[in-house]
C-alpha cells in the first residue's frame, strides 16, 4: 500500500510538474500578447494622430485653392470689365476725331461745334489716361473672412466653441470645437478639432469645459503626442453645472498639431455640455 501510495504521488508530483510547465507558458503568451498588444495601440494611435494632421493639412490646402480660385475669377472678371471700357472710349475717341474732321473740312461747320467736339476729346482722353492709372480692383479686394486675412501676415489666432448641448465622450476622445468665431490665418480646422502652428514660436492655449451636476471630465491639451497641460473639471456634490479653464503657455514648431481630447486612461463621468449662454471653448494665439 505504502508502495502504491508513493508511486501515485509520484505520478501527482510528475502532473504538478506538467502543469505549472503549461501554466508558465500561458502566462508567457499573456505577456507576449499583452505587450503586442499595447504595441499595436500605440500604432493606431500614431495612425490618427497622423490622419488628423493630414485631415488639417487637406482643409488648409482645399481653403487656400478656393481662395486662389475666388481671386483667378475676380481678376478675369474685372480684366474683361476694364478691357471692354477700354474699348468703349476709344470706339468714343475716334468717333468724336472722325467728327472733329468732317465739322472742320465742311462749309457749314461752326465755332461752336468745334470747341464742343474739342472738349469731348480731351475728356475722353483723360478717362483713358484714368482708366491705365487706377489699380487693378484684384489687388484691392480683400480676402473673405476665414481665409487667409492680410491684415495679419504674421498673425496667428483662433477662437471656437462646441454648439452641441451634450457630447458623449470616451476615454483619448478629440473635442471638436465645431463653431468658428475668429480663425485669423485659417489654421483651426473645426472638423479635426484640431490647430496646425503655422510659425515656430511661444503660443497661448486655453480651454473651458463644462459638465452637469455630479460628473467629471480629466482632459488633456496635446501638442502632436505630448502632453502639455491637464484639467479636471468636476461638478460633484454640485446641484448645476460646472466648469474649469486650463491655460499653457507653450513652445511649438512650424507644423506641430494642437488639441483638446479626454484622458486616454482615466473615465469620466457624464458627458461634456455646452450652451448659447455657456460655451465650452477653445482658444489660441501667438504670442511671439
Amino acid at each position: 500500500l505504502l508502495a502504491n501510495l508513493n508511486e501515485k504521488f509520484k505520478n501527482d508530483q510528475t502532473d504538478n510538474t506538467k502543469v505549472d510547465v503549461m501554466f508558465k507558458i500561458i502566462q508567457d503568451e499573456n505577456s507576449y500578447l499583452k505587450s503586442r498588444l499595447k504595441s499595436l495601440e500605440e500604432i493606431v494611435l500614431t495612425s490618427n494622430r497622423r490622419t488628423e494632421k493630414l485631415e488639417a493639412k487637406i482643409a488648409d490646402l482645399e481653403s487656400s485653392n478656393w481662395f486662389l480660385k475666388s481671386r483667378l475669377k475676380t481678376a478675369n472678371t474685372d480684366y474683361r470689365l476694364d478691357k471692354k471700357y477700354s474699348s468703349a472710349l476709344l470706339g468714343n475717341l475716334k468717333t468724336n476725331d472722325s467728327r472733329k474732321e468732317n465739322t472742320t473740312t465742311g462749309s457749314y461747320t461752326t465755332n461752336g461745334n468745334d470747341m464742343k467736339i474739342q472738349h469731348q476729346t480731351a475728356m475722353v482722353k483723360r478717362k483713358i489716361s484714368q482708366l491705365e492709372n487706377k489699380p487693378s480692383i484684384s489687388k484691392e479686394r480683400r480676402p473673405p473672412t476665414g481665409i487667409r486675412s492680410t491684415s495679419f501676415p504674421d498673425g496667428a489666432a483662433f477662437s471656437a466653441y462646441v454648439s452641441v448641448y451634450e457630447t458623449d465622450i470616451s476615454k483619448d476622445f478629440t473635442i471638436h470645437f465645431d463653431t468658428i468665431i475668429t480663425n485669423i490665418g485659417n489654421h483651426y480646422n473645426k472638423h479635426t478639432g484640431a490647430f496646425t502652428a503655422p510659425q515656430h514660436g511661444v503660443y497661448v492655449f486655453t480651454w473651458n469645459l463644462y459638465c452637469n451636476w455630479g460628473g467629471y471630465i480629466y482632459s488633456q491639451l496635446v501638442v502632436n503626442s505630448n502632453v502639455v497641460g491637464t484639467m479636471f473639471t468636476s461638478a460633484e456634490g454640485a446641484t448645476d453645472i460646472r466648469s474649469h479653464t486650463g491655460i499653457v503657455v507653450v513652445k511649438v514648431n512650424q507644423g506641430d498639431i494642437v488639441f483638446v481630447r479626454a484622458h486616454p486612461t482615466i473615465g469620466h463621468s457624464g458627458n461634456l455640455y455646452s450652451h448659447q449662454d455657456w460655451r465650452s471653448s477653445f482658444n489660441g494665439w501667438k504670442l511671439y
